[in-house]
């Protein structure tokens, strides 16, 4: 199991989503990557594999950092 978590801009809240696959974590950290850049505002919707009735969602533009880490 790994984890992605995602720090807020001007909070030390960390949220966090997990994947079973390498693969799955991999392409969810790219596609948060890939939107970080935009500027057009974004709203990112996602969900947890562990937890499957844990969903988060979060702009494109308050992401401050993001990690990817087995849990």
């Amino acid at each position: 199991m790994l984890k992605i978590e995602i720090l807020l801009k001007n909070s030390n809240l960390m949220l966090a989503v997990h994947r079973k696959s390498e693969i799955d974590a991999d392409l969810l950290l790219e596609q948060i990557l890939a939107v970080l850049p935009v500027e057009k505002t974004q709203l990112l919707r996602l969900t947890c594999e562990r937890h499957p009735k844990t969903k988060v969602a979060v702009l494109n533009h308050e992401i401050a950092a993001v990690s990817l880490s087995e849990a």
